[in-house]
């Protein structure tokens, strides 16, 4: 009895390609504009690498339940930090804020009682999205939030 090896993979994926069809498929224009501008090269040093960190704080912690309540996007590469382009918003969700999630972020009923619905803050959003390779702190909560919104 013969076993067959796993075929593993080694080539890199073509992130331009997988851009462009990203682009093709999109249905929202903001998102289709942030698969237009492309990825950055692979031959890029990473000291070159122009990075956004993003942090979310959320109502909770599953995206199919909860909301997104505040996002900050701070530019960055290697060299140095953009703080001055750095962006925050809170923002009111969706869904109601919970006592559990107001004592971890400290963002609180007063706090969004007149804050724009995240629908209003995705343009900025994603204009500093693009062209920049996405830092997060736990992908699983940014990229899932993100693809609810």
């Amino acid at each position: 009895m013969s076993r067959k090896a796993a075929v593993v993979s080694t080539q890199t994926p073509d992130w331009s390609e997988r851009f462009g069809a990203l682009a093709g498929e999109a249905r929202h224009p903001l998102l289709k504009e942030y698969y237009e501008a492309g990825c950055i090269a692979p031959d890029t040093p990473i000291s070159d690498v122009p990075m956004v960190a993003m942090d979310f704080e959320t109502t909770g912690l599953n995206p199919d339940q909860h909301s997104i309540v505040s996002v900050g996007l701070v530019p960055f590469t290697l060299k140095g930090i953009q703080l001055g382009a750095g962006r925050h918003w809170v923002v009111r969700p969706r869904l109601p804020l919970h006592q559990t999630s107001i004592e971890i972020h400290g963002i609180t009923h007063a706090d969004i009682a007149k804050a724009p619905d995240l629908e209003d803050i995705m343009e900025p959003m994603f204009e500093m999205l693009r062209g920049r390779i996405p830092v997060v702190h736990y992908r699983s909560i940014e990229r899932g939030f993100l693809d609810v919104a």
